[in-house]
């Protein structure tokens, strides 16, 4: 089993958050939250994709309609995770978007790819660490091809190391009860 070691995506100091009635300023959904490396070097606690399905949902704030979510972190998002699982598929998500990569992990490989946990790891531009984590999940592919379905042929078994991110943007995507984002050890 490969261990994969990612950049850190999240963490627990914020440097915007929202308050009720306040407007966020960030580019994307919960952007500062996801990309903040105040996490790094965190020791971590053990966890599957099985198990983080059956997370309780966080309740984030609910901005108004156009408005973009600061929620700041709370409950499992303040914990450092290894997720061991098969990586099973790989989608870039492209502009207008906010180009990071989505790798889903389920409990093995032939899970139903329904019933995984994301991994996202966003682009080098909001952090040299980001660049070296991408380069590192591609060689742990190498022996593998993606097909025309994104799916990752044989699908391969990793350790991802970060902290859980919640993204109600994607809740119920695929079945799967939210995100979780690496981060560097």
């Amino acid at each position: 089993m490969a261990r994969f070691t990612a950049a850190l995506v999240a963490g627990c100091s914020l440097s915007i958050s929202a308050a009720h009635g306040q407007t966020c300023t960030d580019p994307h959904y919960r952007w500062t939250v996801k990309t903040t490396l105040a996490q790094q070097g965190n020791p971590s606690t053990a966890a599957t994709p099985s198990a983080m399905l059956k997370w309780t949902p966080l309740d984030l704030d609910h901005p108004a309609v156009g408005a973009r979510d600061c929620t700041p972190r709370a409950g499992r998002e303040l914990t450092v995770f290894a997720v061991t699982g098969w990586a099973r598929s790989w989608h870039i998500e492209k502009a207008p978007g906010d180009l990071d990569w989505h790798i889903e992990l389920t409990q093995g490989p032939k899970t139903q790819s329904s019933k995984c946990v994301v991994v996202e790891i966003p682009d080098p531009q909001f952090g040299a660490p980001f660049a070296a984590v991408r380069q590192h999940f591609l060689d742990l592919i190498v022996n593998s091809k993606i097909d025309t379905n994104k799916q990752i042929v044989p699908p391969v078994k990793l350790t991802v190391i970060g902290p859980a991110f919640f993204d109600a943007q994607h809740r119920g995507a695929k079945g799967s009860g939210g995100r979780f984002t690496p981060c560097t050890r």
